[in-house]
């Protein structure tokens, strides 16, 4: 009797397609890393599951602070063209009521915000969502890639496991460096600091 599709054993687990911007293919030991040059740069109490464990934790971190600072960035954004649209509109309808005192304050608190703007400029097209973006499918590389580690060199031990690892690692690290120069190049004042977040 014919087993139906329902009872057939499920195929081994295979990696979708990746841009080739994240984690290179040829990060795995024995395609171009030699597995003893990789081994011997591995400290004698490194544990492979914790390294990858931490990797994934400290890019959800940088994903988050990256969040944060674009959303702070589009509060303050929207929060100054506020203060200036209603400073503006209000400066000019008590100056036709003859509300002098009025008139001067909210064309002032206008003036405020347009200046603070315009010494801190932000840009719509920020830097932080495709940091966040390139972070997330950072993390969910080396996830699925550490599983696959995983399954297919099951001693905790093995120094296959190691060798992956460490070349994981590696790959991490200049991906995580690319993302920094990215980050950097965008900002609007290198070398001036960003004032404290308001928000």
């Amino acid at each position: 009797m014919a087993t139906s599709d329902s009872m057939r054993p499920l195929p081994p687990p295979t990696l979708p397609p990746t841009r080739s911007s994240l984690i290179p293919q040829n990060e795995a030991p024995g395609r171009g890393d030699d597995v003893a040059e990789l081994l011997s740069r591995a400290p004698s109490d490194f544990a492979p599951e914790t390294a990858i464990d931490e990797q994934i934790a400290d890019l959800e971190r940088w994903a988050e602070v990256n969040l944060r600072e674009d959303r702070n960035d589009k509060i303050r954004f929207w929060v100054l063209r506020g203060i200036t649209f209603l400073g503006a509109s209000g400066a000019a309808v008590a100056a036709g009521l003859a509300s002098t005192k009025l008139a001067v304050g909210l064309g002032a608190a206008a003036a405020l915000a347009i200046a603070i703007d315009s010494a801190w400029p932000a840009s719509f097209r920020s830097p932080a969502v495709r940091a966040v973006h390139d972070l997330r499918e950072l993390q969910n590389m080396l996830k699925l890639r550490w599983d696959k580690v995983r399954l297919a060199h099951a001693d905790p031990g093995a120094p296959q496991r190691v060798a992956h690892a460490m070349a994981m690692l590696d790959a991490v690290q200049t991906k995580r460096e690319e993302i920094g120069k990215y980050l950097v190049r965008a900002e609007p004042s290198q070398g001036l600091k960003k004032p404290p977040s308001l928000f």
